[in-house]
């Protein structure tokens, strides 16, 4: 099975249409984990509504604590073998999960991860990373070097994960713990599956504040802390 966690805050006008997407998705063997992280709207109780209409969502409600704590707190209670996650505003195509599991039974890959759309006030930018193919860790540090210049490695929803090898988000960084949750997962990673289509929907407008965009502290701080443990991945698996 598959689990999606998405981490809600205030989403009440963008939550049905992340939520549909992933209930629309052409392979159905899935739970979708909304954490309502302190919402002060109404997105609560949509989460309740979408509970009490279709049995593979699960909720949880928690005191506001951040986009890292909310997907902590999904993966702990994710019962699949396999991780996912979307940020409430955003979306995904219908067979976004069918594509992204077959790939990964095919190549037998610990990550799989695709491309997106980046739809920016109105603009369909279409994001696909280079090259594709299935890569061993060891063998082609180089390809993974690629990807991380691309800007592929800074996000976790567009990615497939094993569970098992998973480890949590840094709640004390609010720069950067996207990408350092990656790294430490590359760690333990053998093979990754790189599929050069757009399965996701990344919306960017001028005003949009949520979880994971809420304004950061200590910016320079925060850069010079990620750069420096990025660094040392690199020179350590390289």
């Amino acid at each position: 099975m598959y689990s999606v966690v998405i981490p809600v805050y205030n989403a009440q006008s963008t939550l049905g249409r992340c939520v549909d997407s992933w209930l629309a998705q052409t392979r159905t063997d899935l739970e979708v984990i909304l954490v309502d992280d302190g919402s002060t709207d109404q997105s609560g109780r949509l989460c309740e509504e979408y509970a009490q209409r279709d049995k593979r969502i699960r909720v949880i409600h928690q005191a506001n604590a951040g986009v890292s704590a909310a997907r902590n707190a999904g993966i702990e209670t994710a019962e699949g073998e396999f991780l996912l996650f979307t940020d409430s505003d955003d979306y995904v195509e219908a067979d976004c999960l069918e594509k992204m599991s077959r790939f990964q039974q095919e190549a037998g890959a610990d990550l799989v991860l695709c491309g997106y759309h980046h739809l920016y006030d109105g603009a369909d930018i279409q994001k696909v990373p280079k090259p594709a193919g299935v890569y061993r860790f060891s063998d082609h540090p180089e390809e993974f070097l690629r990807l991380y210049e691309q800007g592929f490695l800074n996000m976790p929803w567009n990615k497939l994960y094993k569970k098992e090898l998973a480890g949590r988000f840094d709640t004390s960084l609010s720069l950067g713990e996207d990408l350092l949750f990656n790294l430490d997962y590359l760690r333990t990673c053998r093979t990754a599956a790189v599929l050069a289509e757009p399965l996701c929907c990344y919306i960017q407008e001028e005003q949009k504040e949520t979880l994971s965009s809420q304004k950061r502290q200590n910016r320079l701080e925060l850069a010079r802390r990620v750069c420096g443990e990025t660094e040392s991945f690199y020179e350590q698996v390289g």
